[in-house]
């Protein structure tokens, strides 16, 4: 299994974090709800390190919601981005 840590931060934005970066995915948070892009954004929107990692990032994120009991939705319009570490 891949090391992916998933945590829900303040701005209404899932953090999944790995060795190679963090990406940003869209959560709602009045009814908890997560919005994962689909596959042809992801090859879109992501950098290179991550664009033919959808299905792992996607696993994780499976994963997270069988254990938060939050729901998640695949579609063409969530956002994603990567978040740039402080140095």
């Amino acid at each position: 299994m891949h090391n992916i840590g998933l945590t829900i931060r303040w701005k209404e934005e899932l953090v999944a974090s790995s060795a190679e970066g963090s990406l940003v995915f869209e959560i709602t948070m009045g009814t908890l709800h997560v919005y994962f892009p689909d596959e042809n954004r992801w090859k879109n929107h992501v950098l290179d390190w991550a664009k033919m990692k959808w299905n792992i990032y996607l696993e994780a994120a499976r994963e997270w919601r069988r254990q938060s009991n939050i729901p998640i939705s695949v579609v063409p319009d969530a956002y994603v981005y990567e978040q740039k570490e402080e140095k």
